[in-house]
């Protein structure tokens, strides 16, 4: 029943765009006794979940990587620890003015300061915005607050034993705790590498399992003796193991497993939850609710803007965040068992957590638009007043058949580099202060501001503008900078990148000329590849690329100006360049093969057999060479007449 009931909210809630965990919890609210009743037998249910726990913390420490904290350091550690005691205190204040006792405000402080790392990159990831500024802020910030989970779980119950008089008798279990750590650390370092080492010589890849579940349960043990948290101990005991060159496949291993174990657990969370219990306090709900969402989003905004981000950047990161996380269950529940809280406190945890998390796909997708909305609003403008205006000392009235960079991350940053390589003049516009130190120290001319904002493109002078490249991480800013600029200029050309072919379609309907969707790109590269590779006749390369370059072009731009595009008819073919041949010895840049009759060389076959694909414009047309050319008709016609040489094929 249990697992049935985890089965179906996990389905429910899959289906919804919702994390699962949320749909095992209401499963097991839905079972307990409080509702349906149809599990009683809650005390085994429990020695399961213990397991589940113990298994979530140890995978999490094996999992932990100081390094993907490098990149925002800064913001993570300052901001992290800003955000955590700026929620602990709002929290504690207000659940202590409404009537909660010091202790358990200062629970729910703790509680509330979460955010759901699952359910946060989940969402970052499905819109392609991961590798954003604030994706990389928001990641920075979840992993610190990771690490303050096993700090709280560890101290918590000691705070609840200790009086004020008796802070100083706390210094103690801290040092245990300390000393219990150094130790951890000696064994990941000096013991760990070696004891996987030795058991990797073993023809039985099941002593990597037994061996990992030892030391975890182990050292868990050896943490609850010291009467330490077995949670810290099965995060430490991850971390032992993350040491070890053979993490991957011990994670492989361990995960299955955990997964059923914590499913229980979370179902086991959702059957102490009395939903009727909370229409008696549902007055403390509401003020929990209003120091997750719009508390925690304030107090992030402020942070994020204090340490000299965009206003926009702190504005995604709080709308991100604003909501509880996984280990607020954890934390829920070990304090349930340790009677740290009560049952009321316990089911106003859940309810807030459940709502805030449900409520967070909804804020990450409407950030963007909130953000257009309040600042335009005069109020804003006054309050957070940006230098969206500041630019690099350049000389407005040289723009003239320039290319307008609009974005300067992974992607702006590679097309920036190719521009300068064929020699040609762009201007980048970008909030990311990386990205405009390093467009300042190469000394090409940048604009500072919101690349989405009407008034910051037009001083990239669009109206003069040969094209526009918009390459920013989001849908909505690649389409409100796609809209703007046309609005400008409506004539510009503009190429785009989607992450998905609904995107795709958006922006082509907003009028982008051209839309790059990179993992399709990479597919299409692949398979031509494989094609190449394999040495499939060149008729199947032909066709291949006609499809590529045609009926997928096609296909997309559908509702634009598809039969405009059927009309030009292009083909692909493949020509010998000849000893007469015009083009022989040249660079394509110097040939001028597209201005002279408008073909595009997509692959050249070198004499000795080398494949270029999608060749560079530096590349040299050789004697004997084979040019794969796409054009219409009439331009493959041209192509034919000023090169001279053989048309191997069509």
């Amino acid at each position: 029943m249990v697992f049935l009931a985890a089965l179906v909210g996990g389905w429910i809630a899959e289906r919804l765009r919702q994390s699962p965990v949320l749909g095992y919890i209401l499963g097991g609210i839905l079972v307990g006794p409080y509702v349906l009743g149809l599990v009683h037998d809650l005390e085994l249910l429990q020695d399961f979940s213990e397991i589940g726990i113990i298994l979530l913390m140890f995978t999490v420490g094996i999992d932990f990587s100081l390094s993907r904290l490098e990149k925002v350091k800064k913001i993570a550690l300052l901001g992290g620890a800003l955000q955590i005691s700026g929620v602990v205190l709002l929290c504690t204040g207000a659940c202590y003015l409404a009537g909660i006792n010091l202790y358990q405000s200062f629970f729910l402080g703790c509680v509330a300061a979460m955010s759901s790392t699952m359910i946060v990159l989940r969402i970052l990831g499905e819109q392609g915005e991961s590798n954003s500024l604030h994706g990389q802020i928001m990641l920075g910030i979840l992993i610190v607050q990771d690490l303050a989970v096993i700090l709280m779980v560890s101290l918590l119950p000691e705070l609840h034993q200790a009086s004020l008089a008796s802070i100083p008798q706390l210094i103690f279990p801290l040092l245990k705790s300390f000393l219990f750590i150094l130790f951890i650390i000696y064994l990941a370092q000096k013991v760990s590498p070696l004891v996987f080492r030795q058991a990797a010589k073993g023809s039985n890849n099941d002593v990597f399992l037994i061996l990992a579940l030892t030391m975890g349960l182990g050292i868990a043990s050896l943490s609850h003796a010291l009467g330490l948290s077995v949670a810290l101990g099965a995060f430490l005991a991850g971390l032992v193991i993350s040491e070890s060159e053979y993490t991957h496949e011990i994670l492989g291993k361990i995960n299955s497993m955990r997964d059923a174990f914590v499913i229980l657990f979370f179902v086991a969370v959702g059957m102490l939850v009395d939903p009727l219990a909370l229409l008696d306090n549902i007055h403390l709900l509401l003020i929990l609710l209003a120091v997750i969402i719009p508390g925690k989003l304030f107090l992030l905004f402020l942070i994020v803007k204090f340490l000299s981000y965009h206003s926009r950047i702190a504005f995604l990161v709080g709308m991100g965040m604003a909501q509880t996380g996984e280990f607020s269950f954890v934390m829920a529940k070990l304090g349930l068992d340790e009677q740290l809280i009560s049952s009321d406190i316990y089911n106003l945890i859940l309810a807030s957590s459940i709502i805030s998390i449900l409520l967070t796909p909804l804020f990450i997708r409407m950030a963007p638009l909130c953000y257009l909305k309040l600042s335009r609003t005069r109020v804003w403008q006054k309050l957070f007043p940006e230098a969206d205006l500041e630019e690099s000392e350049f000389d407005s009235s040289e723009l003239q058949g320039h290319v307008i960079l609009v974005g300067y991350g992974r992607v702006g940053k590679n097309i920036g580099q190719g521009l300068q390589q064929i020699g040609l003049n762009y201007i980048a516009i970008d909030y990311d202060y990386h990205s405009i130190r390093s467009l300042n120290e190469a000394g090409i001319p940048y604009i500072y501001g919101d690349a989405s904002n009407e008034v910051v493109l037009a001083q990239a002078r669009p109206d003069l503008a040969r094209l526009a490249i918009v390459a920013l991480p989001d849908l909505f800013s690649n389409r409100q900078a796609t809209y703007n600029l046309l609005k400008l200029n409506p004539n510009l050309i503009i190429l785009a990148r989607a992450h998905n072919e609904w995107e795709k379609e958006i922006l082509y309907q907003q009028g982008a000329a051209e839309v790059i969707q990179p993992e399709m790109e990479a597919g299409l590269q692949l398979m031509r590849y494989l094609i190449l590779h394999l040495n499939l006749p060149l008729e199947e390369v032909d066709k291949y690329l006609e499809t590529l370059y045609v009926k997928d072009h096609e296909a997309i731009i559908h509702k634009k100006d598809i039969i405009a595009k059927r009309e030009k008819n292009l083909k692909v073919r493949e020509f010998s360049v000849g000893p007469g041949s015009p083009f022989a010895g040249k660079k394509l840049i110097d040939s001028q093969i597209r201005e002279k009759t408008g073909c595009n060389v997509v692959t050249i076959k070198k004499a000795g057999g080398e494949v270029l694909l999608n060749p560079s414009s530096k590349e040299t047309l050789d004697r004997d060479d084979l040019v794969v050319v796409m054009g219409d008709s009439r331009q493959i016609l041209k192509f034919a007449q000023l090169n001279g040489g053989e048309l191997q094929h069509g």
